[in-house]
């Protein structure tokens, strides 16, 4: 039986505006189209998971104006008996401006999200086993006592910090897996006092520091950068090439020290076919967990030891979420963008883009 994932969710309402440009201070822009979509980093991970085939269990909390969201969530297979409804708040609220690039601009609402208890994330993660998984972002109240409940517990705590508070660098040596883009693994590299103008080097400090068995960086257009921590045993399963020599695979893994470094370019999507970026990222952290749990579920040694994630496990993840994530930037969009485990499948097999209306008859 696979692992299970308890995601400790944003979930917001998302008002998507076309525009020819970011609108800059004092300018009023009118905007050619108006989408109203389900979004939240949270609910966007959570949709990505459950779109690869994991088996998701939301935690977060919503106003009545967000009940439809809830329905939304089980249509995609996640299960919400953990969402609850306060009448009392409004569900969150993101404005989205969206370029003629596919760039986008966001301010966010809280609401409800931030009305998420303690209390409510301990009686959710009651239900868990050891060996499943606990997904977070930075967008909810609650975070800390999620993961450390989720650590009591036994679980594999994987944790976003976007968007970034000054507590990220403390909650991070509660992580197991931790993913970061740029800004933020800068902004951790900076709480610990380290300095390094190469990534991957800064990267590979911040994940001695903070003791983590996983830390993943997306890049943009760099495509990401993945480091693991090497097991003690099964070492098998690693690499078979000599340390430093790239990978026939597709990635460029090399090993320092105890640490197997990765790093994947990004999926064959011109910028031509670029619509919209908004939840790219978050598609990527949901197919990447997913993948993970998935990967540990099938090694029947693998009942909570984080210690068998090999690097091949990972890069394999990384691989699938950047190739979902590639999908996701040829719609409009955050939760509608997010594709299904299928399209991405073909997407990997043929390494080009098909035409939307082929995606359908897959």
């Amino acid at each position: 039986m696979h692992p299970e994932i308890y995601s400790v969710a944003s979930i917001n309402i998302d008002e998507v505006y076309s525009v020819p440009h970011i609108a800059r201070a004092g300018e009023t822009l009118s905007s050619t189209e108006r989408q109203q979509n389900a979004g939240g980093k949270g609910a966007n991970a959570s949709i990505a998971a459950a779109r690869s085939g994991a088996t998701v269990h939301v935690v977060g909390k919503v106003g009545e104006d967000g009940r439809w969201l809830c329905d939304l969530l089980q249509s995609t297979g996640a299960h919400t008996e953990h969402i609850a409804v306060d009448a009392s708040q409004m569900t969150g609220r993101a404005i989205i401006q969206v370029d003629a690039q596919g760039e986008n601009s966001i301010v966010l609402f809280p609401g409800a999200n931030q009305r998420i208890s303690g209390e409510e994330v301990g009686k959710a993660l009651g239900a868990a086993r050891a060996g499943d998984w606990l997904m977070l972002t930075n967008e909810t109240s609650a975070v800390a006592e999620a993961m450390e409940v989720g650590r009591r517990r036994g679980l594999r705590v994987l944790w976003n910090p976007a968007p970034m508070q000054e507590n990220a660098g403390e909650l991070a040596k509660l992580a197991d897996v931790l993913v970061v883009n740029q800004t933020e693994l800068q902004g951790l590299a900076g709480y610990l006092g380290i300095e390094s103008a190469d990534d991957a080097t800064m990267a590979g400090h911040v994940m001695q520091e903070l003791t983590l068995h996983v830390l993943a960086v997306t890049l943009g257009s760099a495509g990401c950068l993945g480091l693991v921590r090497r097991p003690t045993t099964n070492a098998h399963e690693i690499c078979t090439e000599d340390a430093g020599n790239t990978r026939q695979a597709g990635g460029d893994a090399k090993h320092k020290d105890d640490v197997a470094v990765i790093h994947m370019e990004c999926a064959p999507v011109g910028k031509e076919h670029v619509r919209d970026t908004t939840g790219a990222g978050d598609t990527w952290v949901g197919y990447f967990a997913a993948e993970l749990a998935r990967a540990q579920g099938d090694s029947p040694e693998s009942i909570g030891a984080l210690a068998e994630l090999t690097p091949m496990m990972v890069e394999h993840a990384m691989r699938l979420a950047t190739y979902a994530a590639g999908l996701a930037v040829t719609r409009m969009g955050a939760v509608p963008s997010i594709p299904e485990r299928r399209h991405v499948d073909r997407f990997l097999r043929q390494k080009q883009l098909f035409e939307l209306s082929e995606q359908a008859d897959d």
